[in-house]
């Protein structure tokens, strides 16, 4: 090999005459010392030097001037800050650790930590512990933590000079000699890895602490008991949340006070469905305005510790959301309501058409995307239609033949409504089918006709005053005249005829609200949870 500089051997000890950086510096290899100047460095050069740099920048921790001092004092290598810093880059040698770098750390580590392995991990044949990563993970800028992410999930594609990176990123098991850590500690930072999978793992105790101790019951078929509520302590935070769409700001702000101080008895009671209900008002939340979701975290992590104490599940289960970021919090709840639902029916069995109406609510918070919702439901159809018959012999298989056709329902509205400019007059229209027949079903279908009837295009504005005047008048046969469902039709109603410059009747409307207000709020006060 030619080289720019002419060289000798030196493979014995360190001479007296030689300096202490050369003493140091690690000799796995037989260096070689430059008689005279011959030029700026050659690729040759690099590849011969880059342990002694690597020595010199790493282990002895020295500034990248300090290096080229020693490198041109020492061994008349001379080349330029941008010189080094390229070389830097290709060898992937950095003090401070790379995002692409943590990436692959996490990944590694959490793929061991699934099956049970701990691990050392190393980066350039450096030892990366884990108070590293949790110091990378705390101050990291959300500029880095958003490459993170996008690394994390697919969507950036990493350069050249990363890939091979990340080639020299190992994670093994730890040698057998004593360390003062044989267990890598958990990272203490939110992650799209971490996060879902320590909150799975809650989960799973969670539901499996709940059939040992009888807190939950099934029938003989295995049917998971739920209480008989006519409706739930979810319905006035989805009502809050109308009330802030249509500007009853103060109004939505008391609801949700009065329902917070309900939740104690709601988590006391310990139902099948309060995991599901809490995780389902925090997505209503979040479209209503971060703080409110951040706020309701915090709040339940506190209950959650008053009622059950810091080591139960769902207290850990807050603990872990209250540490997410907003980018990772929806994704995460929805993994956490997927992974309760599959874990229930490990041991017992949910109704068809419970499971559909939560996925369709998962699917209006964000919490899942519409081929997952569709392909959920299609298998519950697919297992439902295999114990049905027409025409039914007995009320059991009547009553099966029914939740086919809701499941038909559902899986259509998916295919067919949801999201389309005319979803808001299908929803009216199904609660209008269901007065006296399915009072939560009912309930829902009002609610998403609220929600949708904003992006429903197709919607007129007479049509959708029609529409809520109908629903008005259902909605207080059905629930009442002061149910919050009602008056939350009701302000719907007010804000719509006041939007399209019909003052005079809005102003009747709103009279008729304020006056039914007060009995809303002493109803609520009274929620059977």
């Amino acid at each position: 090999m030619t080289l720019s500089h002419s060289y000798q051997d030196v493979t014995q000890q360190p001479s007296p005459a030689m300096t202490t950086s050369q003493a140091t510096t690690p000799q796995a290899t037989p260096q070689i010392t430059p008689l005279k100047y011959n030029g700026p460095a050659k690729d040759g050069d690099w590849a011969n030097y880059r342990d002694t740099i690597t020595a010199l920048y790493l282990d002895q921790n020295k500034s990248l001037k300090e290096v080229m001092r020693v490198m041109r004092e020492d061994y008349y290598f001379f080349a330029t800050e941008k010189m080094y810093k390229i070389r830097f880059n290709k060898w992937g040698l950095h003090k401070k650790l790379r995002a692409h770098q943590v990436a692959e750390l996490l990944v590694q580590r959490g793929k061991r930590a699934a099956v049970g392995k701990t691990s050392v991990s190393f980066v350039h044949g450096r030892k990366i512990d884990s108070d590293r990563l949790n110091t990378y993970l705390r101050r990291v800028s959300p500029a880095r933590r958003k490459e993170l992410m996008a690394i994390l999930s697919g969507r950036v594609e990493m350069a050249g000079t990363s890939k091979r990176s990340i080639e020299d990123i190992i994670c093994r098991t730890p040698s057998p000699e004593p360390e003062p850590e044989l267990v890598p500690r958990r990272l203490d930072a939110p992650d799209s890895l971490r996060l879902p999978e320590e909150c799975i793992q809650i989960i799973q105790n969670y539901v499996g602490g709940a059939f040992d101790m009888s807190l939950w019951q099934t029938t003989g078929d295995k049917d998971l008991v739920f209480p008989s509520r006519g409706k739930t302590w979810l319905d006035p935070v989805s009502s809050a949340r109308q009330l802030f769409v249509n500007g009853f700001t103060e109004q939505g702000f008391r609801m949700l006070r009065i329902t917070f101080d309900d939740y104690g008895a709601v988590i006391a009671r310990q139902d099948p469905s309060l995991l599901v209900e809490t995780l389902l008002a925090l997505g209503a939340l979040l479209q209503s305005g971060p703080g409110l979701a951040e706020s309701f975290i915090n709040y339940s992590c506190g209950m959650t510790r008053i009622v059950f104490g810091p080591r139960h599940p769902l207290h850990l289960l807050f603990v872990r959301l209250k540490s997410a970021d907003p980018c990772s919090l929806s994704r995460s709840v929805g993994l956490i309501l997927e992974s309760f639902l599959q874990e229930v029916q490990v041991d017992s069995r949910l109704k068809p058409t419970y499971l559909a109406t939560v996925y369709r609510a998962m699917l209006n918070s964000d919490f899942m995307e519409v081929s997952t919702a569709q392909r959920y439901m299609q298998n519950l159809l697919a297992d439902l239609e295999t114990r049905v018959s027409e025409p039914a012999a007995t009320a059991a298989q009547a009553a099966l033949n029914q939740d086919a056709a809701m499941l038909r329902h559902h899986l259509a509205w998916l295919f067919d409504l949801h999201n389309k400019p005319t979803e808001a007059r299908a929803a009216a229209e199904m609660l209008f089918a269901t007065q006296g027949e399915d009072a939560r079903l009912a309930r829902f279908s009002c609610y998403n006709m609220l929600r949708t009837l904003p992006s429903s295009h197709d919607v007129g504005h007479e049509e959708a005053v029609a529409l809520l005047r109908r629903s008005l008048g259902v909605c207080e046969d059905l629930f009442g005249r002061h149910d919050n469902a009602t008056v939350t039709v009701l302000a719907s109603l007010q804000n719509k005829l006041r939007r399209i410059g019909r003052e005079h009747e809005a102003a009747g409307f709103r009279a008729d609200f304020e006056t039914r207000w007060n009995e809303v709020v002493d109803g609520i006060n009274t929620l059977d949870t």
